[in-house]
C-alpha cells in the first residue's frame, strides 16, 4: 500500500466526504499534511434567475459559505486530532474558470499533491445521467493518483481500494 506524503481531501459535508477523512489514515505517512478544500458553487449557475433581484442569490451565498467554513473547520479538528498538518481551502467557483473537478484538480496541481481524495456518492441510473458525477469527472481529468470512497453502507465497513487512475 502506497504511503502519501501531502493529501488533498475534498469535502461537502455529506457522509460519504466523513467516510473519506476516515480514509486518510489507511494512505497517509505519520509526517502528512493534509490539505481539506471545499468547493463553492456560484449560486447564478446553480439557480435559474426568476426575476433581476440578485438578494436572494447572494443570501444563499452567504449561506453556502458559512456552511464550507463549518465543514472545513469540522474536517480540520478531526484530522489535527489525529495528528496531521492540516491546511484549509475554499474554492469559490465565482473566482474560477471551471467546474467542480477542475477546480479540485488545479487545487492539487498547484499545491502538489501526492493523493486526492474524494468521496462519491454512488448515483445511478437517471440520476447520474441527469446529475453527472464529480467523482467520475475528476478521474477522468486527474493526472495524479485518486482515491475515491463509496458512500454506500457497505463500503462503509470495508476499507477503501486505491484507484490509481494517475495517467503516467
Amino acid at each position: 500500500m502506497a504511503i502519501y506524503k501531502k493529501i488533498l481531501l475534498a469535502v461537502d459535508g455529506s457522509p460519504t466526504s466523513a467516510q473519506a477523512l476516515k480514509q486518510i489514515a489507511n494512505f497517509a505517512a505519520p509526517d502528512a499534511t493534509v490539505r481539506v478544500v471545499h468547493v463553492v458553487e456560484d449560486p447564478l449557475t446553480t439557480f435559474p434567475m426568476i426575476n433581476d433581484d440578485f438578494t436572494y442569490i447572494e443570501l444563499l451565498r452567504e449561506v453556502s459559505v458559512a456552511e464550507g467554513k463549518k465543514i472545513l473547520a469540522k474536517a480540520e479538528a478531526d484530522l489535527r486530532s489525529q495528528g496531521y498538518e492540516v491546511q484549509t481551502s475554499m474554492l469559490d467557483l465565482r473566482d474560477m474558470d471551471c467546474d467542480i473537478p477542475g477546480a479540485i484538480k488545479a487545487e492539487g496541481e498547484n499545491w502538489g499533491a501526492d493523493l486526492t481524495v474524494l468521496g462519491t456518492h454512488g448515483r445511478r441510473g437517471v440520476r447520474r445521467l441527469l446529475m453527472g458525477s464529480v467523482a467520475e469527472h475528476f478521474v477522468r481529468i486527474s493526472e495524479r493518483p485518486v482515491l475515491l470512497v463509496h458512500g454506500n453502507e457497505q463500503a462503509s465497513k470495508e476499507p477503501a481500494q486505491e484507484n490509481l487512475a494517475a495517467k503516467e
